[in-house]
């Protein structure tokens, strides 16, 4: 039999603070660019001009996009990699 009142994950691998809290933050970011990759945003960006040859709404489209991977990207690495000893040489 084995004993039930052991815990599951051992001591080694728990720690006292508290567990990062990235759902606000990961649900802000969407509905902010949700609301940047949304109509009426790109109808301000939807005209005949031109940046270096691209049209300005694609520029406006991969821009918004860019900055979306690269701050989720941020905000998950660092609170998942903050301290926790993990880091690879």
């Amino acid at each position: 039999m084995s004993d039930l009142s052991a815990p599951l994950v051992p001591k080694s691998l728990t720690s006292d603070r508290p567990a990062p809290r990235r759902g606000p933050r990961l649900l802000f970011l969407a509905t902010l660019f949700g609301v940047l990759l949304n109509y009426p945003l790109l109808a301000v960006f939807d005209h005949d001009g031109r940046v270096s040859g691209i049209p300005v709404l694609y520029l406006y489209v991969l821009l918004t996009w860019i900055a979306l991977v690269a701050l989720t990207g941020l905000l998950i690495r660092k609170r998942s990699g903050a301290g926790d000893g993990n880091e690879r040489t």
